[in-house]
């Protein structure tokens, strides 16, 4: 009887520390990227997510115009001591909207939820002229003031696709001519020849369409009246 009660003691105590030396549990979702919130342009179409976690996941676009493409989700072998990077390709509609707007990614992982944000502008990326714009989700214009007695000037942008840039439909192709009409995706320079205006009373305007994709951004070229700059 004393030796069953000794084998019962034993197995006791190798429960109890079995118990005690129970694998921890590691549980975790972490957007690296974008944090807080990506920015693309209105002609970009691919993007990522990058997070961690130590668990199968899935993602779940909460907006038509954001699509995930790869890794939209995946089945780990949880292990307390392994944790994943992951990082999925999502794509964007182009933004014919002229106005920025926001979409969302749904991360899902264990009991954890997170959203991966997306601005998209309502625009290219043109930095000559700068985006006139007075709110987030305004549509912009783009302006390019010069002097009377200006010769050249320039427009900047840096585009992901190959471009093109033409008059736009009635505008006045007499007094500021560019360099390049087409061109390929990074950062590019446009040169513009501008013939000075003479005209006292009227200042003039024309007006640039650059293309890029399915996308379409025109740029105001606004001269001043000539000043009689001899009084």
């Amino acid at each position: 009887m004393k030796k069953v009660n000794s084998l019962c003691t034993i197995a006791a105590g190798i429960l109890l520390l079995a118990s005690c030396h129970k694998d921890p549990e590691n549980h975790l979702l972490n957007v690296v990227y974008p944090s807080p919130y990506g920015v693309v342009y209105a002609e970009q179409d691919m993007d990522s997510v990058i997070f961690e976690t130590f668990d199968s996941y899935n993602m779940i676009s909460q907006v038509d115009w954001i699509k995930v493409i790869a890794g939209e989700s995946y089945e780990v072998d949880y292990d307390y001591r392994n944790l994943y990077a992951f990082k999925s390709l999502v794509s964007f509609e182009p933004n014919t909207t002229g106005k920025t707007r926001m979409g969302a990614v749904r991360i899902n992982s264990h009991d954890f939820s997170s959203g991966a944000v997306f601005y998209q502008r309502g625009h290219m990326n043109i930095s000559r002229p700068q985006p006139n714009v007075t709110a987030l989700t305004d549509s912009v214009s783009f302006d390019l003031y010069v002097n009377f007695v200006a010769t050249e000037d320039s427009i900047c942008f840096n585009v992901s696709k190959p471009w093109t840039l033409s008059y736009a439909e009635n505008a006045d192709q007499t007094w500021a001519v560019f360099d390049k009409a087409q061109g390929s995706a990074g950062k590019n320079k446009v040169t513009l020849t501008l013939t000075p205006n003479s005209d006292a009373e009227n200042g003039r305007t024309t007006v640039l369409a650059l293309k890029c994709g399915e996308v379409t951004n025109l740029i105001n070229i606004r001269q001043e009246a000539a000043i009689d700059i001899t009084e």
